[in-house]
């Protein structure tokens, strides 16, 4: 079981890790293509800056219990109609093309590496069963919200070492998404299917 704490200080390093990349890019490879169809190195790097997250975190905690208390659960939801979750995908790969376009990455490389890890030192009195409130699914546990941002972190990070070159991440990453992931289709299906015993599709789970 892990904590607030250990949750935090995997964000930080995730994001120092953002940090240092970005900064020893060329201009061309910060302009480069990705394996995200119309998206370049500079725009999931925009995508995955936490801004919106410490924003909500320092908001004070709702009332009552969370609506939706893993990210599993916050998945299921986003990706629940294929036709839904691919056109709010190209809604949000044009936000973030319009917003890359104002940044520029001197201001990114700060933002990872210092002013978002300052700000998440900042929040105390948190714990994972603390209640968000979020603008599309109503509530999250912290719990949740948490191990949303690892992932993303996570699997963002593979987009750009696709792209581009770098680290892996580290284990403890790896190891999160994949809880996250495997925890998102029918347990019974991904059991099956995983041990060979069934040939129902149950990937991919995120779209």
């Amino acid at each position: 079981m892990t904590n607030f704490e250990q949750d935090r200080d995997l964000l930080i390093r995730l994001w120092r890790m953002w940090a240092k990349r970005a900064a020893e890019l060329s201009d061309e490879q910060w302009t480069a293509d990705t394996r995200l169809p119309g998206w370049t190195v500079r725009d999931v790097y925009v995508h995955v800056t936490p801004d919106v997250m410490i924003a909500m975190l320092a908001e004070p905690a709702a009332d009552g219990d969370a609506k939706i208390t893993s990210a599993a659960g916050m998945l299921r939801i986003f990706n629940a109609d294929p036709t839904a979750a691919e056109s709010m995908h190209e809604q949000l790969a044009e936000i973030v093309r319009q917003m890359a376009a104002d940044v520029d990455r001197e201001s990114i490389v700060r933002r990872f590496d210092i002013d978002l890890p300052e700000s998440f030192e900042r929040l105390t009195g948190l714990s994972r069963a603390t209640v968000i409130a979020h603008p599309m699914l109503e509530s999250v546990s912290l719990g949740a919200f948490l191990d949303m941002a690892i992932l993303e972190s996570t699997v963002h990070w593979l987009d750009v070492v696709a792209a581009v070159g770098g680290p892996e991440p580290e284990p403890m990453a790896l190891e999160r998404a994949r809880e996250v992931l495997a925890a998102v289709p029918d347990p019974l299906a991904f059991i099956e299917a995983a041990t060979g015993r069934s040939r129902v599709a149950v990937l991919p789970v995120v779209r």
